[in-house]
Protein backbone atom coordinates (compact mmCIF):
# COMPACT_ATOMS: atom_id res chain seq x y z
CA UNK A 1 0.00 0.00 0.00
CA UNK A 2 2.74 2.79 0.99
CA UNK A 3 4.80 1.30 -2.03
CA UNK A 4 1.60 2.77 -4.34
CA UNK A 5 1.23 5.98 -2.77
CA UNK A 6 4.87 6.62 -2.95
CA UNK A 7 4.37 5.18 -7.01
CA UNK A 8 1.51 7.52 -7.57
CA UNK A 9 2.85 10.96 -5.80
CA UNK A 10 6.17 9.74 -8.01
CA UNK A 11 4.18 9.63 -10.86
CA UNK A 12 2.24 13.20 -10.30
CA UNK A 13 5.86 14.89 -9.79
CA UNK A 14 7.06 13.66 -12.99
CA UNK A 15 4.03 14.52 -15.10
CA UNK A 16 3.62 17.94 -13.50
CA UNK A 17 7.44 18.90 -13.61
CA UNK A 18 9.81 18.64 -16.87
CA UNK A 19 13.58 17.39 -15.79
CA UNK A 20 14.72 19.35 -18.77
CA UNK A 21 13.54 23.07 -18.09
CA UNK A 22 15.69 25.06 -16.33
CA UNK A 23 13.41 26.15 -13.56
CA UNK A 24 12.60 22.69 -12.09
CA UNK A 25 16.09 20.84 -12.30
CA UNK A 26 16.40 21.43 -8.68
CA UNK A 27 13.72 18.99 -7.95
CA UNK A 28 15.77 16.35 -9.51
CA UNK A 29 18.95 14.40 -8.73
CA UNK A 30 21.78 14.46 -10.90
CA UNK A 31 23.70 11.51 -12.29
CA UNK A 32 26.50 11.07 -10.15
CA UNK A 33 28.26 9.20 -12.65
CA UNK A 34 28.02 12.19 -14.95
CA UNK A 35 28.79 14.60 -12.60
CA UNK A 36 32.03 12.88 -11.36
CA UNK A 37 33.15 10.99 -14.52
CA UNK A 38 31.59 12.65 -16.91
CA UNK A 39 30.15 9.96 -18.92
CA UNK A 40 26.27 8.84 -19.53
CA UNK A 41 25.73 5.61 -17.36
CA UNK A 42 23.02 3.19 -18.47
CA UNK A 43 20.27 5.50 -16.67
CA UNK A 44 21.21 8.68 -17.91
CA UNK A 45 18.30 10.38 -19.50
CA UNK A 46 15.64 8.17 -17.18
CA UNK A 47 14.27 10.72 -15.53
CA UNK A 48 13.38 12.53 -18.48
CA UNK A 49 11.93 9.10 -20.34
CA UNK A 50 9.71 8.97 -17.11
CA UNK A 51 8.03 12.54 -17.88
CA UNK A 52 7.82 11.38 -21.56
CA UNK A 53 6.38 8.10 -21.13
CA UNK A 54 3.87 9.91 -18.69
CA UNK A 55 2.56 12.31 -21.16
CA UNK A 56 2.88 9.04 -24.25
CA UNK A 57 5.44 10.56 -25.90
CA UNK A 58 6.96 7.04 -26.89
CA UNK A 59 9.42 8.41 -29.38
CA UNK A 60 10.69 10.32 -26.97
CA UNK A 61 11.13 8.04 -24.22
CA UNK A 62 12.96 5.87 -26.66
CA UNK A 63 15.29 9.54 -27.94
CA UNK A 64 16.27 9.66 -24.15
CA UNK A 65 17.11 6.46 -22.60
CA UNK A 66 16.77 3.54 -25.60
CA UNK A 67 16.43 0.84 -22.92
CA UNK A 68 13.62 2.40 -20.59
CA UNK A 69 11.27 0.92 -21.89
CA UNK A 70 12.06 -2.56 -22.61
CA UNK A 71 13.32 -2.46 -19.23
CA UNK A 72 10.33 -1.15 -17.37
CA UNK A 73 8.36 -4.12 -19.65
CA UNK A 74 10.37 -6.46 -18.15
CA UNK A 75 10.08 -5.28 -14.23
CA UNK A 76 6.15 -5.25 -15.53
CA UNK A 77 6.08 -9.07 -16.32
CA UNK A 78 7.99 -10.12 -13.40
CA UNK A 79 5.64 -8.33 -11.22
CA UNK A 80 3.09 -10.34 -13.09
CA UNK A 81 4.73 -13.59 -12.96
CA UNK A 82 5.12 -13.11 -9.21
CA UNK A 83 1.77 -12.23 -8.97
CA UNK A 84 0.24 -14.95 -11.02
CA UNK A 85 -0.93 -13.01 -13.03
CA UNK A 86 -1.30 -14.49 -16.44
CA UNK A 87 2.72 -15.67 -16.47
CA UNK A 88 4.64 -18.63 -14.95
CA UNK A 89 7.34 -17.64 -14.85
CA UNK A 90 9.66 -14.84 -14.65
CA UNK A 91 11.86 -13.53 -17.64
CA UNK A 92 14.37 -12.79 -14.96
CA UNK A 93 13.70 -16.22 -13.36
CA UNK A 94 16.00 -17.73 -15.92
CA UNK A 95 19.19 -19.20 -15.48
CA UNK A 96 21.04 -16.96 -17.10
CA UNK A 97 18.91 -13.74 -17.28
CA UNK A 98 20.60 -11.90 -14.59
CA UNK A 99 24.05 -11.77 -16.75
CA UNK A 100 22.38 -11.65 -20.03
CA UNK A 101 20.97 -8.31 -18.25
CA UNK A 102 24.30 -7.46 -16.66
CA UNK A 103 25.96 -7.53 -20.26
CA UNK A 104 22.93 -5.33 -21.81
CA UNK A 105 23.49 -2.73 -19.51
CA UNK A 106 27.01 -2.41 -19.29
CA UNK A 107 27.41 -2.65 -23.21
CA UNK A 108 24.77 -0.21 -23.59
CA UNK A 109 26.55 2.34 -21.04
CA UNK A 110 29.86 1.48 -23.49
CA UNK A 111 27.85 2.43 -26.59
CA UNK A 112 26.23 5.45 -25.91
CA UNK A 113 29.54 7.19 -25.11
CA UNK A 114 31.12 6.43 -28.41
CA UNK A 115 31.29 9.94 -30.05
CA UNK A 116 29.98 9.43 -33.61
CA UNK A 117 27.42 7.86 -35.96
CA UNK A 118 25.08 5.68 -35.10
CA UNK A 119 26.62 5.91 -31.44
CA UNK A 120 25.46 9.50 -31.08
CA UNK A 121 21.81 8.73 -31.68
CA UNK A 122 22.32 6.58 -27.96
CA UNK A 123 23.07 9.35 -25.99
CA UNK A 124 20.53 11.15 -23.69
Amino acid sequence: MTLGVLLVFAALHFFSHNPEKTETRYFFPKCPVKEHLGIYCSGCGSQRAVHDLLHFRIKDVFSHNFLFLPFLLLVFQHVLAKNKLGFSKSLIDYRHAPILILFVIVGFMVLRNIKGYPFEYLAP
